[in-house]
């Protein structure tokens, strides 16, 4: 019995001793981490949220949850939020056009002074922008891999389908914008001569007709002058003057038979001078092409051309009567669409799109997953984004803090006063989503913006 009593007795020193050894420990600890806890503490209070309110030249449009940014050297980091839109007392979290608002900052924010300002920045709210968020580059090189694969893959089948139906379309739609057009500038033809008549003294007399003078025709003579030649003296050979005098004579005389002249003309120029020149056929179609080429090169005959032409184009009563014309034939042309209409309406035309649709429907399916998502899986951020703004109305407005960098190293300690200016940004953007963007690609869409 003793020993047991003793044994206990040991035991529970030894449990005693180890517990106020271990407490001794503890309370060590506890006193050498007693600064670095006060520290920690008294940065956590220094760096809690803190409101400022904006001041605003005039009104804009604000929301409860507009986040504030800063620019950093490689991001965007989020550092706030619009707390409060309206009068001090005001509790309104709807999108209010306003000139009295609140930002609160982040414990994490950077401290700031009087010279120091927050940009207001909107998203674009045009049709572009969609477009722009869609197809950013990436995609549009995803996209146009796509339909260069399904092009190659299908071009030969569709191509054979769809030609036959395609060619008898445009020879109907030919056909009828033949007679229509001929139509259209026929009730035009009064409008048309007085311009003509307009142009007749400007152009014309003016300009085409001296520079045929000067600058065509000494062209001409020069590269047709030698073959003329040659050939008038082989004319001039076969000629018979005695054939072609008496018989003249005998026109004019009193005898009853006429037209002597007149028929040895006819035999001349079937007999000789026609074939002489069917001989010098082909030198007068190189003599043509030279004269061609050269008027077409010659410096003076382009420029006059072109001006003439830019003159005729970009008269206003011209542009009128092409623009109705044009809308009169194409556009608003009841019969012409009829017949586009009723022949893709066939059922050539209706097998030839099925058969094309079926070839190409994975192309398509492989499309929309680029710029959509998967059905069964997300959805793209560029399409997220899209839905952000335009249909949950997100992501449309967000301020930027910006630190005056001169000011920032010898101001010393930087405060967070309860006022700071609002500047609007002159260029709209795109909003730096948190918890990060690239700086440089935000850069780059700001100034495409």
């Amino acid at each position: 019995m003793r020993q047991r009593f003793e044994f206990r007795v040991i035991l529970g020193l030894l449990i005693w001793v180890g517990i106020l050894s271990g407490g001794i420990m503890l309370a060590r600890n506890s006193l050498h981490r007693a600064p670095d806890a006060m520290a920690q503490l008294g940065q956590y209070v220094a760096n809690q949220r803190h409101t400022s309110e904006l001041n605003l030249s005039y009104p804009v449009v604000l929301c409860v949850g507009d986040p504030v940014f800063v620019e950093g050297a490689e991001q965007y980091s989020p550092i706030g939020f619009v707390s409060r839109v309206g009068k001090l007392d005001s509790t309104s979290k709807r999108v209010t056009y306003t000139d009295q608002a609140a930002v609160t900052f982040y414990g994490s924010a950077p401290h700031f002074d009087a010279s120091d300002h927050l940009e207001y920045h909107r998203a674009d709210e045009s049709s572009g922008w969609v477009i722009k968020t869609m197809l950013t580059p990436a995609k549009r090189e995803e996209i146009g891999k796509l339909i260069l694969q399904a092009y190659t893959q299908n071009q030969a089948e569709i191509v054979s389908v769809l030609r036959p139906v395609v060619k008898k379309s445009l020879q109907q739609a030919s056909v009828i914008i033949k007679d229509d057009l001929k139509a259209a500038f026929s009730k035009r033809n009064e409008r048309l001569r007085q311009i003509g008549q307009k142009y007749q003294s400007e152009l014309i007399e003016d300009q085409i007709v001296p520079l045929i003078q000067e600058e065509i025709w000494p062209i001409i003579q020069e590269e047709c002058t030698p073959l003329a030649t040659q050939v008038g003296q082989e004319v001039w050979r076969e000629v018979s003057v005695f054939r072609f005098g008496w018989r003249y004579l005998y026109d004019r005389s009193p005898l009853p038979e006429k037209k002597l002249a007149e028929r040895e003309f006819n035999r001349f120029m079937d007999d000789k001078a026609v074939p002489i020149l069917k001989s010098h056929l082909g030198e007068f179609v190189e003599l043509q092409q030279k004269v061609i080429q050269r008027v077409s090169r010659n410096e003076k005959v382009k420029q006059t051309f072109s001006q003439s032409v830019r003159t005729l184009v970009n008269d206003p009563e011209v542009q009128v009567i092409f623009t109705e014309v044009f809308r009169e034939v194409f556009l608003d042309n009841d019969r012409l669409q009829s017949a586009v209409e009723d022949h893709w309406k066939g059922d050539e035309a209706r097998k030839a799109v099925q058969f094309a649709s079926k070839k190409i429907e994975p192309t398509v399916t492989e499309i929309g997953a680029a710029l959509f998502g998967s059905p069964r899986g997300e959805i793209t951020p560029e399409f997220a984004r899209v839905l952000r703004h335009r249909i949950l109305r997100k992501d449309s407005r967000w301020l930027l803090l910006n630190i005056d960098e001169e000011t920032k190293s010898t101001s010393g300690l930087r405060t967070r006063p309860s006022n700071i200016d609002l500047k609007v940004a002159r260029t709209s953007g795109e909003i730096p989503y948190a918890p990060a963007r690239d700086r440089g690609g935000n850069s780059e869409k700001k100034e495409e913006s």
